[in-house]
């Protein structure tokens, strides 16, 4: 009985001596499909490059150009390879999500388990949890030292097989299948939509000043280069606080009308969390926010530093200041939760706070000043059936209408 196929893949070749020229040749990443053998030209130190390489091999394999002659796929799961679906999703439907790269990344995960010769057939159950189990002993991505970092959680590897079912739907909309295979997923835990009180917002802002608050609660300043490294970071707790915009859009804020970017309108005191010519999307709207007046103070006092910055570096990176974001001369690319952290830790608040929890304090705030719903979600580019499931009970008058039937005489 012939062996199955396991799918295009990766391999090194060890290097060796030409029979025929006999020069050396390097240790060499191969793809292999069968019997077939393609040569990447990387080394290992160039896997990255391979990987990407791979990559477009089974994009180009499984291409409407490549398909069979009467132009139809088998429908049975047995003989479609996870790598495929994968690779087909990355590249119709990542690049028009809100984050490509966090989809991306998430793929990278999915691939090195599933692209390994498992076909549609192996989605199941048993398998899925095989690869919870495989995740959650994993460090994460972003650790530069994987000995001692934080684990993969159940729910980041959820979420990974939450796209994975999305590629399989999106591949049976080209292809159908005869049987849809379903993708078991662990329990999601019930969300506790954890909120700052104005006092511990206040003590964040006083670790984001360079203030350190030490075990015996007194305060004492950091070095004088404290107060300046954390600018940038006073600036995304402020803007998260007073509109409860979502983390991964306040970097993306510049002083100038963008078609590609959100931007900041001080002249009408608005937000644009999206470029002119972004398109919305379904599940995390980034609708335009009116301006709190405390926030708009300090929108303009930053506007004004900032263009001071730009007449002092006159025609040099103008790009840097257009940014309401900005750190060491620099925009920012990644992620701030190194930095954020180091607030929370000075101001003697919990490990578990998080940026998100801006968003979370947000809505907490407009429910107990009795905002009107559909204000508020407007305000915060939500539904007024999430604000009302996750923060309804917050309101003043909530079960008012219960506590004074329950009090009256029958």
């Amino acid at each position: 009985m012939s062996r199955r196929s396991k799918g295009p893949r990766l391999y090194l070749r060890a290097g060796r001596i030409h029979p025929r020229t006999g020069q050396p040749v390097p240790d060499i990443y191969y793809i292999r499909d069968g019997k077939t053998e393609v040569s990447t030209g990387c080394g290992p130190e160039r896997l990255a490059g391979a990987e990407q390489q791979l990559a477009d091999y089974i994009a180009a394999k499984w291409s409407p150009q490549a398909a069979d002659p009467e132009g139809e796929r088998s429908g049975d799961p047995a003989s479609i390879y996870v790598a495929e679906v994968l690779a087909l999703y990355l590249i119709e439907k990542a690049p028009g999500a809100p984050d490509p790269s966090a989809v991306k990344a998430r793929f990278k995960a999915l691939n090195a388990f599933w692209g390994d010769g498992k076909t549609l057939a192996d989605v199941k159950r048993s398998v899925c949890q095989e690869y919870v189990a495989w995740r959650i002993i994993q460090p994460i991505a972003s650790s530069k030292t994987p000995t001692t970092a934080r684990r993969v959680t159940a729910q980041g590897a959820r979420r990974e097989l939450e796209d994975l079912s999305a590629a399989i739907g999106h591949w049976a909309g080209e292809h159908p299948l005869s049987r849809r295979p379903k993708v078991w997923l662990p329990e999601k835990p019930e969300s506790n939509r954890d909120a700052l009180t104005r006092s511990q917002a206040a003590l964040l802002l006083l670790g984001a000043m360079g203030w350190n608050r030490t075990t015996d609660g007194k305060w004492k300043r950091r070095g004088g280069s404290a107060r300046a490294n954390r600018a940038h970071l006073r600036r995304f707790i402020l803007i998260g606080l007073y509109t409860g915009t979502r983390p991964g859009v306040i970097p993306k804020l510049l002083w100038a009308e963008s078609p590609t970017s959100a931007w900041v309108d001080l002249d009408d005191a608005v937000i644009y969390r999206r470029g002119r010519d972004e398109r919305e999307h379904k599940t995390k709207k980034r609708t335009l926010v009116r301006i709190p007046d405390r926030l708009l103070a300090h929108l303009r006092r930053w506007r004004e530093i900032d263009r001071k910055e730009m007449a002092r570096r006159e025609k040099e990176d103008l790009a840097t200041c257009n940014a309401v974001l900005h750190h060491g001369g620099s925009i920012i690319t990644s992620k701030l939760r190194r930095g954020y952290a180091a607030c929370v830790k000075d101001a003697g608040l919990p490990e578990g706070v998080t940026p998100h929890w801006h968003r979370h304090t947000a809505a907490t705030w407009l429910m107990e000043r009795d905002a009107k719903p559909w204000d508020a979600a407007g305000f915060l580019g939500m539904t007024m059936k999430t604000l009302e499931d996750n923060y309804g009970h917050h309101r003043p008058g909530h079960q008012s209408s219960a506590l004074k039937a329950m009090g009256r005489k029958a």
